[in-house]
């Protein structure tokens, strides 16, 4: 799944969060702003924001290797495209990453959601049950639960889900 920046554009979201120099000299850089914990990368004269937390296991992704584009988590090898976010392992969920403008040698990043997380968290739980991974099921649920859904909703998606996939169930 590929992260979509909509609504996420206006310059005034945008706040400053290193020097890019730091960055270069670095390769990888870990800041805390507005209680976000984002891992800079620099890779191919471009600098990338992404949480820093995987999202397979909550490790910190700051110190991964970076190459060709592609974030690689030390723990357990999640990988994760570093322009979007997005995951090669069907098991770990997308990254969460930020819009990054470089203005007057500064690094800007904007930390506003670039996502609606109810619809993400929906289509992660019907991954999840479509390609048998509990921990996706799982994690997808508990997100669900996290931002106040009724307990019911995750429930009947697995009902749904159960009853439409069911090799018992009349055609």
């Amino acid at each position: 799944m590929t992260q979509i920046f909509s609504g996420a554009t206006k310059t005034d979201d945008y706040i400053r969060v290193a020097q890019l120099t730091e960055v270069q000299t670095a390769g990888s850089l870990l800041v805390h702003k507005e209680k976000h914990t984002i891992a800079l990368f620099y890779s191919n004269n471009t600098v990338y924001a992404i949480d820093n937390r995987c999202p397979h296991m909550g490790f910190p992704l700051q110190g991964s290797t970076c190459k060709d584009g592609i974030v690689t988590c030390p723990w357990h090898y999640a990988r994760f495209d570093i322009a979007s976010g997005g995951t090669f392992d069907s098991w770990a969920d997308d990254v969460p990453c930020f819009p990054v403008e470089i203005r007057d040698g500064e690094v800007w990043v904007n930390l506003a959601p670039p996502v609606n997380p109810h619809a993400h968290h929906r289509q992660r739980l019907q991954d999840g049950l479509e390609q048998n991974i509990s921990l996706v099921i799982a994690k997808s649920t508990l997100a669900l639960l996290d931002i106040g859904v009724n307990t019911v909703e995750p429930f009947l998606i697995g009902l749904e889900f159960g009853t439409r996939y069911n090799p018992h169930s009349a055609p």
